[in-house]
């Protein structure tokens, strides 16, 4: 999508802080990026419509932000839509694992709700079923169906078939309907575990964020310590966490950390969040902050 939509010197609006690997590709195209905070309630559309750039395109994750977790509000859905409309920007929706989303029914995805064909909606196979499938696919205005689809025979003519073919029937037959309810429950039941031991092992050391939905939580750790020193004390106990810092294009100084949960049992998540816990410098620097 890069390559079709974006020339060199081109504006496009991320979110901030965003997903990596997207900004690289906008940035090996020799596109100009322009990072758009992000709250609460997901993109902040006011702060876009004070832009004075020409966007050539957007790209944002309204489902489930990567990586704070957010989810995009229907009235900033809107607004997003109708800034699109306004400025004839490209929207790129990325919805890469809508599924998994626990508190309530999902919002409807900006392609539903667009009536000018202002978005390009992406989805993936990988989270909900595996990675190695690596099956993707889009769903284009049909003003744009015949570029994409030439752009697809020239990358790509190659794409084993019987994968697709396979699951086509699993879709059809009802099989991915019930996968998804048995993997939601699976995931689910996971983090509570995972939120029940942030609470009972760091209480007032710890502010959860974006709970409700995908298969990993963002957890603000009030502590004097850096990111670096408390991803370096952590992973001295056994403990991988990860930092937001690498997610901003602008300067950050937020202490926010992603704790991932899909692969590991719930003895692992408790063991996990109890040696975090009871970390000497973590301790120290948490009680004297």
């Amino acid at each position: 999508m890069t390559r079709l939509f974006v020339q060199p010197g081109d504006w496009v609006a991320v979110e901030e802080p965003g997903y990596i690997s997207v900004r690289q590709c906008f940035l090996g195209q020799r596109a100009e990026i322009q990072p758009i905070s992000v709250d609460v309630k997901g993109l902040k559309v006011d702060v876009l419509n004070q832009c004075t750039q020409q966007f050539k395109l957007i790209y944002v994750t309204p489902s489930h932000q990567f990586p704070t977790g957010v989810v995009l509000s229907l009235s900033r859905r809107l607004a997003l839509l109708q800034w699109a409309q306004k400025t004839g920007t490209l929207i790129l929706e990325d919805d890469y694992d809508s599924e998994f989303r626990y508190d309530k029914s999902p919002i409807p995805s900006l392609q539903s709700l667009d009536r000018n064909d202002s978005v390009v909606y992406i989805g993936s196979f990988s989270k909900i079923l595996f990675p190695s499938l690596r099956i993707g696919y889009l769903v284009v205005p049909p003003a744009l169906i015949p570029i994409v689809c030439q752009a697809r025979w020239l990358c790509d003519r190659f794409t084993p078939l019987v994968e697709q073919y396979a699951l086509t029937d699993f879709i059809t037959e009802g099989h991915f309907e019930r996968h998804i309810r048995r993997i939601r429950r699976f995931y689910n039941q996971r983090r509570q575990v995972l939120v029940k031991a942030i609470n009972q092992y760091l209480g007032e050391r710890a502010t959860i964020l974006g709970e409700n939905a995908g298969i990993h939580l963002i957890v603000k750790l009030h502590t004097q310590l850096s990111e670096e020193e408390m991803i370096k004390s952590a992973h001295k106990v056994g403990v991988g966490i990860i930092g937001l810092t690498p997610y901003y294009l602008q300067a950050n100084t937020t202490k926010e950390f992603i704790f991932g949960y899909s692969s590991l049992s719930e003895s692992q998540i408790i063991e996990g969040i109890y040696r975090l816990a009871n970390m000497k410098e973590f301790r120290c620097n948490a009680a004297n902050k």
